[in-house]
């Protein structure tokens, strides 16, 4: 175990006060990654209390597996993003190409701004895509990590702690 349900839910919401302090009076438009940013969007959900818009992308780079390079779409937002605020909300920050793909679509689609919010940063000596979360809650070093959104082969997104597999198992 990385991170116990105690200290994720103190940092989402650290998360949820530093968003709405710098977002509360823009009446965003939230778009949730699937599907991991499920379970992060639905818990700050419960600590916003100002208008917004919420909505949902499905870009995933994983496919079910440990690893990924390229974006496949698999759904598009059904609301307007022009002129709007957008937060985007995912599980984990890694390489940043699935954000990366989310900022672009939002920016090509006439977003006024677009910020976004991870519960979890890796840190690695890897190469990333040239962007960078605006808020993140928890910060972990370069192991494959799963619960509280993030999945094991498809399973697991729904408890309520972080655990990390160990070296020889990856």
């Amino acid at each position: 175990m990385l991170f116990d349900e105690a200290s994720v839910d103190l940092a989402i919401g650290e998360l949820a006060r530093k968003v709405e302090a710098d977002c509360a009076g823009d009446f965003p438009l939230v778009l949730c990654v699937m599907n991991g940013g499920l379970y992060l969007t639905g818990q700050l959900l419960r600590h916003w209390d100002f208008p917004l818009t919420l909505d949902y992308v499905h870009a995933t780079r994983y496919r079910l597996a440990t690893l990924g390079k390229d974006v496949l779409w698999k759904a598009y937002p059904q609301n307007e993003i022009r002129d709007r605020n957008v937060i985007i909300i995912d599980d984990i920050f890694d390489q940043g190409y699935t954000l990366e793909e989310v900022k672009s679509y939002c920016n090509k689609h006439g977003a006024r701004s677009c910020i976004s919010v991870f519960l979890v940063r890796k840190s690695h000596p890897r190469k990333v895509a040239d962007v960078s979360p605006e808020f993140v809650g928890l910060e972990c070093g370069d192991c494959y990590v799963y619960g509280v959104g993030m999945d094991l082969n498809g399973h697991f997104r729904n408890l309520s702690s972080i655990y990390a597999l160990p070296e020889k198992v990856i």
